[in-house]
């Protein structure tokens, strides 16, 4: 993720909203900046309604649909690892050097600090301006809350995008978020919450920190790979660790060769845990590489596979959802989410809404992909993808990420 400043809010405030609530979940744009020609005093909010035509891809004919995706020679492994890729080894932004962030539009940043947001269920382009944009890096979670570390007085809060809302976090006296390209962040419940752990996963080695917010501290915990699975090697235990889906206050993974799920918890020391479970059956006899993804829905947890065809693992043909069945310990297949919309950010985690409450289409799964302005729609019940261009000014290749609503 690209470093990026959020400035102007103070915590015990009465927060402001940065943006209306029924905008959210919004997809935030993150290497995008227009040079405002107008009038310079004006600090309001523009809202520009999108008209771009959406486009239907044919998941019948695996050659039909080429000129509707994005290229096939683009790098699409940060969308989730690959069965048999499981490396933290690239930037978010598809390089392959995860050194500390410095951009080279810095200078940009520092001269425009307005931030760009495109409303999912609105379909409109929304330009705020925001103080001091340039001097924070961040983490986005499942629960819609951003990890924000300031790269000057090094600050640690927890922030809301869309209620404006901060919440302090202690500082980080091990500097383990220097480079956010290394660790990842979670949260096993809503910030609210007394039980809530903020947990930053490092994503190349055994270890992780956790605090509460508005704790003093952040603890350090090592662990042995060899102690949670024995038929996975260092790396892929990594690599899964960095995948984890909090449910009910606990922190969920899928051991691929293992067939089981992994749990941490805290009691209150972490606390790993495996349980075996069944795969189904796979029909998919054409497909030999997915791309899979946790989440977190109604208290249960689901699995997305996105598959890919033998000959191109950058499309996505079709997506298949099972839900763990955890009383018989199996992973079932389901044709529906009813009224719900599953959401899959490119940076690997997964998030459920009530379809209806937020104005998004029901029974579909949203997801965005690297180096990729294209914001994906996959129909559970007809199987198709609808690609939808959030503005047709913006590059084809800036990176979109999922901002949800705050739980």
């Amino acid at each position: 993720m690209l470093s990026h400043s959020i400035g102007g809010c103070k915590e015990d405030q009465e927060h402001l909203a940065l943006l209306d609530p029924k905008f959210a979940p919004v997809l935030l744009l993150v290497a995008y900046y227009i040079n405002d020609t107008d009038d310079e005093d004006n600090t309001e909010d523009e809202y520009c309604p999108i008209d771009g035509e959406d486009e239907e891809l044919d998941h019948e004919d695996e050659n039909s649909h080429d000129e509707d995706t994005v290229d096939n020679n683009k790098d699409d492994c940060d969308l989730g690892d690959k069965d048999d890729d499981h490396t933290c080894e690239r930037d978010y932004d598809g390089s392959d050097d995860a050194g500390t962030e410095e951009s080279d539009d810095s200078d940009d940043q520092e001269e425009d600090d307005t931030l760009f947001f495109y409303s999912i269920a609105k379909r409109e382009l929304l330009s705020k301006r925001v103080d001091e944009f340039g001097s924070h890096l961040y983490w986005i979670t499942a629960q819609g809350w951003l990890l924000m570390v300031h790269l000057e007085s090094y600050e640690i809060f927890l922030w809301s995008p869309i209620t404006n809302q901060k919440i302090n976090l202690p500082f980080d006296e091990d500097n383990f978020l220097a480079n956010n390209n290394v660790v990842k962040c979670f949260l096993s419940h809503k910030p609210s919450d007394p039980n809530c752990i903020v947990l930053v996963v490092n994503c190349r080695d055994t270890m992780f920190w956790y605090c509460h917010p508005k704790g003093d501290v952040w603890f350090k915990h090592e662990y042995q790979s060899s102690m949670i699975s024995t038929g996975e090697d260092r790396e892929d235990v990594i690599a899964t660790v960095k995948h984890l889906t909090a449910v009910g206050g606990r922190f969920h993974a899928y051991l691929n060769n293992d067939k089981a799920i992994l749990t941490l918890e805290f009691l209150p020391k972490p606390t790993f845990t495996t349980t075996p479970v069944k795969d189904a059956p796979d029909p998919s006899y054409w497909c030999k590489f997915s791309t899979c993804f946790l989440l977190e829905s109604g208290g249960e947890l689901f699995t997305l596979s996105f598959k890919h065809p033998i000959e191109c693992v950058d499309k996505v043909m079709q997506i298949e959802v099972h839900k763990l069945n955890l009383s018989e310990r199996i992973w079932m297949k389901v044709s529906t989410i009813d009224n719900k919309a599953f959401l899959v950010d490119r940076t690997g985690f997964g998030a459920s809404l009530n379809a209806e409450d937020v104005g998004l289409k029901r029974n579909c799964i949203y997801f965005v992909r690297p180096k990729d302005k294209g914001l994906y729609v996959y129909n559970m019940e007809r199987g198709t993808t609808t690609i939808h261009n959030p503005g047709e000014d913006l590059p084809d290749n800036i990176a979109l990420e999922i901002v949800m609503p705050p739980s």
